[in-house]
Parts: C-alpha cells; structure tokens; sequence
C-alpha cells in the first residue's frame, strides 16, 4: 500500500513546478480521493529528474490510480522505512503538465473549499488527463426508424424507459452522444441496447465534433473610445505595463462596450509576450463572442463543452506548450496552462454559473482573483449587474472600480414598462400568457420589419397540477417537487430526477379534480403561434435545443432574419446582439424572487436587466414589458429604473441586517441518506462536533430541512453556519475537513 506522507506538505524552492538539483528518489502523490493527505512513493531508476506536476500512474491497494506529483523528496518520510515503499508504475508526462502556479492554486482551492488536493487538482485537467490516455471519439446514438404510434403505446406500457429513449431521439432529430442522451433523460445506457437489438437505434461513434467556432472570426476595425472607455483602458493598461497584480471591477450597463476594453487590453497583454483567459458563462459562449476575440488576437484556444476528450487534449497541450497564448471559455479555462500570464478576463462576473456545483465547490470569480495574484497578472471583473460581494469589494478600495455608464454606437437603453398581471384578464378558454402592452409592442415590432425575444425561465407547458380541492399539488414520488406538464411528450415530469408518469387524471389525497396551473415556454410559444399567426416563432429551451448544434441553428437563423420572435430560457438572455431586436419581453419576472435563498432577489434583478439589455442595440431604440405580480418589489423597481447603485445599497444593508455575505462569512451543511432517521442523527452529530469548536460570533441554524427535502429518493437535511467576521469560521475549519470524508455530507460556502 501507499504511505501517506507526513503533514502538510512543503513544496520545494520558490517554483513549486520544478524540484531542486538534488532530489532524491521519493515523490509525494496527490489522488482524486477525499482524504487530505498525499502518498509516498519511490522513484525507480527510469524515472529520474521526476519534477512536481507531472503525473503518475501509481499502485492504490489492488487499483492503479493517475495521481499528480506534488514534491519530489531527497528523503523518505521519517517514520517510514524505505522497503515499505511501492514504486511508481508509469510516468505519463515527459514534462509538467501543471504549473507551479497552478499546484499552488489547487493548494488554496483545497483549503478553502475543504477538499483533498488531489481533488483539487482533478478539477484542473481535462477528462483525458485523468486517465492515462484521451479517448478519440465520443460513442453516439441515432434513431433509425421510429416505430407507428400502435407500437408507442404498446411500448409505453410495457418498456416506458424505451419509449421514452425513442421520445428523444425522435426529438433531436440526428446523432447525439450518449453521455448527452444520459444527461438530459435520466436513463441509462441500457434502453438504447435493447432498441439496438431491435434495430430501432443505431449506436456509432464521432471522431471530431462540429465546432462552431471554427473560422469564427471576421474583420475586427478597432472602434474610436468613448471618454470613459478610453479611461477604462488605460487603467487596465497601465496596471499591465507594471506587471502588478491588480483587481478591476468594470461595470457597464448593457452594450456600453465592455468587450472592447477587454479586446485593447488582451492586445496590450500578447504585445507585451503574455498570455491570457477570458471566461464567459458558458450559455454566452456564442460564435459572436468568439469571432471578436479571434478577429483581433489570431487563433486562439476555445474550451467549451462540445469538446471531445482528444480536442480538449489538443486545446491543453496547445496552451501549455505555448503555441496559443489566448483562451476563451467557460469555468473549467481558468485552469488552462499559459506560461506567462498576463491577463484573466471574467464576463458577467455575476453568473450564478461560475459557481462549481461538484467537488471542489469553487466560485471562478474568487479563483481568478487567486490565480492572479499568485502569477502576478491583472484580473478585470465585468458586469453590468456586478454580484454584491464584487460590488462592496470595489465600494471598501479591495477592488478597483470603473465605469461605463453609457451605450454606444447610438444606442440607449430600453425604456422598461411594468405590468400589474393582476389587472389584466385572460381570453376566454385561455391561460393569461401576453398581456396587453406586450401584445400591443410586438405588433408595432413586427408591423415596422424589427423583431422581439421574449424570456420565460421555466420550460414545459405548466408547471404544475393543482387540486382546487384540497390545494395539494402533484408531486414526483422520489423527489419533494411538483411536477411539470410537458407537452410534447403527453406526460408529467420531474425536473430533478427526470421520471415521467402518466397524466394524473385526479389528486391522490382528496381524489378531486386536478387541473393545469401556470405559464411554461410550451405554452408560451403557443400562445405566440395563435396571437401572432404569420410570425415566425423559434423556441429555445432544453427541450428544443437537444443536439449541440441546434443552439447555433437558430441563433443563426434568428440573425439572418428568417425568424420573427425568440422565445427562451436563460439561453436568450446573455451574450445576444442583434440590433433589429427592439422589444423585449419578461414574461414571468417573479419566478426568481420564490426560491428560498437569500441571493432571490439579486438573481431577479439581474435576470430582468441583462434580458432588457437585448433591446435597443441601435438608433431605432427600445422597449422592454416585465410582467409581474408583484409589481412593487423593490427589486422589479429598481430593475424598471436601470438602477442598480439604488438597488445594491438596499441590499447590502439587508444583508448587514441578517447576517449573510458578503458582510458575514457563510457555510451550508448538507446531509443525505436513504431513511430519514439517519440522516438527522447525522445531522445532530454534526451540529454537535461544530457546536464544541465554535468561535464567538458563529451562529448555527439548523439542522432543518432544505427547500426540496426529498431528492431522488434520498432525506436531506442541512446546516447554516454564519460568522462575523468571516474569520470567526477559521476554528471550524477541521471539524469541516472530517465532515467532507463522509458519506452524504456536503460543504458548501455561501
């Protein structure tokens, strides 16, 4: 077995990348395990001038695991005896394949986010650098021929997984990855091989996937600076010419030219022989954005999740051996190798996307902070809703604020109406959809030749089934959510466990009458199709966009004014630019401020201004309509009078009030078991261990159940911890650490 060396370790001179001369022959590994702590190993003789960042393939019990060389050691741990040592097995990198920086920055995400190194540092390579090789092709799944509707219902009631395996594919309408397949329906890969034996389904495997990126670039003019543009630059400029770290803030409303002060200052960067990162959302990361970056920096990386293995390989190999200096990409680009960084760009820094939802629980945001600092580069931070830790960062002098307070090009930004839907009134024998002003600006729109997109955050047809009787909503059996009508697929699903069931025809407790309740972007696209029937009408949700490349099909049509109306989920709100938009149209501005978590109303305010910030992109102006019903939230106000300093001071002072980031440092507990009972003596135990550590001015709130307390099929329960100051979390820590190593227990920082 491995030794587990002793400590915390230490690793070698100031570049952690590289060992000293006289290393000896014992490498300290880091594995992708939960427990804290690295192993020792021996260094056999065809493996000499090992350097740290290099990985391994190493003997764990009766596995072989790839693990990354964090030390190289002249001596074996003192309390070991060198025989007991096992060899490393095979050396995968001829070179580091992680820098110093970055061994370094896994240190701090593991510390921070109470999780081994070698996770950590797992969360930096790409999925083939996990493994000992990259897998060239991606297996794929295509429908061959889709059975006659007597073979669907037989089907349906006898195999319902297959008929809902041919459902999808029927669906996607080509090839689609089976992992994607897996993903998106919640099955298994077992169905397909059974449609496979039938000859329904035909499995294959895709050596490239199409990227529609390649060639995205066109001739990029650099435009004449606004004032304030040009002071923004030579801020960024200037902090680049000193080669010191420094922190940005940039904050400009919708279409006041962020991009273009990335664009001077990634120029700058590459004059100056360094490198960069630019992280978009990965829902912006649209051939518009990419063509910019490319048109005026040449080739560069693109890191999305379209990627196969290999490509992603190449892309990391590219970068690391610096034959591209430029990065654009979404979360997992900021662990990219460049050598001699200069630059890390963050767009809509305020994403809720940027947050990892896995082990590590990183925040990109804080990383990119972190990975600046230690290299020395300059950070900018962009929004044009900053999220309210960035914005009391910048408000106490940690980070530097600038701003664009105009648009150009001539554009201003949209007037925004908001709609009381308690006055308006439904047609007959329908549900209330598009209410009067909206209908009355689309029809202007669509009179003059100009076009609207219309954003709706919650896809299906209805979101619910009501029982008038009782009051009782139909909820999925292995999750504590209601389910979601869907159309198209004539059945109830769950969007969190991905089942389906049959219509319910009555409620289950009182036996009464159920009836669909509530607006999805099924019945919104109908509602459209009827109201505005020589209108072209395109949908965009997971539903609709089911291959990779359909995102990109319509978002092209759309451009080149083949459709009319774009309606969608969060998939049209961000990175969108196209100048014939001029209404845009929020048809459920509330669903946001109904999730109980204390960022609701942060969320609602920024959904509402980046959505309204798709209007108006020209000297034809713009209008936004939100409809709402609750029209006097202070949120929705503020959202209506572009006004967002008036906004974050209201909140900030809220969360001052209560005790929640970023005036007091926060952390979740979440605990997980099949039988409840379990899970809330894991609960109390927990809060008991933390109980006996806690510094003063450390609240603990709980254990309680989480707003979903049931999630495919498994009892939740959860801890809050709040601190102020947010040091006072420092003596949890350990307890932490212990906690992290259990089954069904999550820590997560607010």
């Amino acid at each position: 077995m491995p030794v587990p060396a002793p400590g915390q370790p230490t690793l070698f001179g100031d570049d952690p990348g590289r060992a000293p001369a006289t290393a000896g022959p014992f490498a300290r590994v880091a594995l992708d395990t939960p427990v804290r702590r690295e192993f020792s190993y021996r260094v056999p003789p065809e493996m000499a001038g090992l350097l740290a960042g290099c990985r391994v393939q190493v003997p764990f019990g009766a596995r072989r695991l790839v693990g990354v060389v964090v030390g190289v050691d002249a001596h074996p741990p003192a309390d070991v005896a060198p025989g007991r040592l096992r060899p490393l097995a095979r050396l995968l990198d001829p070179a580091p394949m992680l820098t110093g920086g970055l061994l370094r920055l896994a240190r701090q995400i593991a510390d921070d986010t109470f999780c081994s190194w070698g996770q950590a540092l797992a969360a930096m390579l790409p999925a083939a650098l996990r493994r000992d090789r990259p897998r060239r092709t991606v297996p794929t799944v295509e429908l061959l021929a889709a059975p006659d509707q007597a073979e669907l219902e037989r089907l349906a009631e006898r195999f319902p997984k297959q008929e809902r395996a041919i459902a999808w594919l029927k669906q996607a309408g080509g090839p689609v990855e089976v992992r994607d397949f897996c993903n998106r329906t919640g099955l298994s890969k077992s169905p397909l091989q059974t449609l496979a034996k039938k000859g329904v389904v035909r499995f294959g495997r895709r050596r490239e996937f199409f990227d529609p990126f390649d060639g995205a670039a066109v001739p990029d003019v650099p435009p004449t600076l606004t004032p304030a543009q040009q002071t923004c630059v030579d801020a960024v400029c200037a902090a680049l010419d000193a080669r010191v770290h420094e922190d940005f803030l940039l904050h400009g409303i919708t279409g006041s030219g962020k991009t273009e002060i990335y664009l001077q200052a990634l120029e700058r960067c590459l004059a100056q022989g360094r490198g960069a990162i630019v992280l978009v959302p990965e829902i912006a990361l649209t051939p518009q954005t990419v063509a910019r970056f490319r048109a005026r920096a040449g080739e560069v990386a693109v890191l999305h999740s379209g990627l196969t293995d290999a490509e992603r390989h190449d892309q990391w190999l590219a970068l690391r051996e610096g034959r591209l200096r430029v990065v654009v990409g979404a979360r997992s680009a900021l662990f990219a190798p460049i050598p001699e960084l200069g630059l890390i760009v963050v767009d809509e820094e305020h994403e809720t996307s940027f947050k990892q939802e896995s082990t590590p629980r990183y925040h990109a945001r804080k990383v990119a902070q972190e990975r600046a600092e230690l290299e020395g580069a300059v950070c900018v931070l962009g929004s044009a809703t900053p999220s309210l830790e960035t914005w009391a960062a910048a408000l106490d002098g940690r980070v530097r604020l600038l701003e664009l307070p105009e648009r150009v090009a001539g554009g201003k930004l949209p007037s925004i109406e908001v709609v009381d839907m308690r006055s308006e009134k439904a047609d007959k024998e329908h549900w209330l959809v598009i209410s009067e002003p909206l209908r009355r600006e689309l029809e202007g729109a669509l009179s003059r030749g100009e076009r609207g997109i219309l954003f709706l955050n919650r896809r299906g047809f209805a979101p619910a089934w009501h029982c008038r009787g009782c009051g009782a909503c139909v909820h999925c059996p292995a999750c504590d959510v209601a389910l979601t009508y869907h159309r198209w697929r004539k059945k109830a699903v769950c969007h969190y466990c991905m089942q389906e069931a049959p219509e319910p025809r009555s409620c289950k407790g009182c036996g009464g009458p159920v009836n669909l309740v509530g607006v999805g972007t099924e019945r919104a696209e109908d509602t459209l199709k009827r109201m505005f029937p020589r209108a072209r009408v395109a949908r965009m949700d997971r539903d609709t966009m089911v291959r990779r490349e359909s995102y990109e099909e319509v978002l092209g049509a759309f451009g080149a004014g083949e459709l009319d109306l774009l309606l969608g989920t969060q998939m049209v709100a961000k990175g969108l630019d196209f100048p014939e938009v001029t209404v845009v149209g929020v048809l459920d501005a509330d669903t946001a401020l109904h999730h109980p978590d204390f960022r609701a109303a942060e969320r609602c305010f920024d959904l509402i201004c980046q959505v309204s910030g798709r209007a108006g992109r020209s000297d034809r102006g713009g209008k936004v309509v939100v409809q709402t019903w609750i029209p006097d939230h202070p949120a929705i106000r503020a959202a209506a009078r572009h006004d967002f300093p008036g906004f974050a001071r209201g909140e900030l002072a809220e969360r001052e009030e209560f005790g929640y980031p970023p005036s007091a440092g926060g952390v979740r507990l979440q605990f997980e078991a099949a039988d409840l009972p379990k899970v809330e003596r894991m609960a109390r135990e927990a809060r008991d261990l933390l109980l006996a550590v806690a510094a003063p001015g450390t609240q603990l709130l709980g254990p309680a159940a989480p707003p979903v307390e049931k999630l495919k099929g498994r009892w939740r329960r959860q801890i809050l911890i709040k601190a102020r100051p947010a040091r006072a979390l420092l003596p949890l820590h350990p307890a932490l650490y212990e906690l992290c190593q259990k089954q069904g227990v999550t820590v997560d920082r607010l």
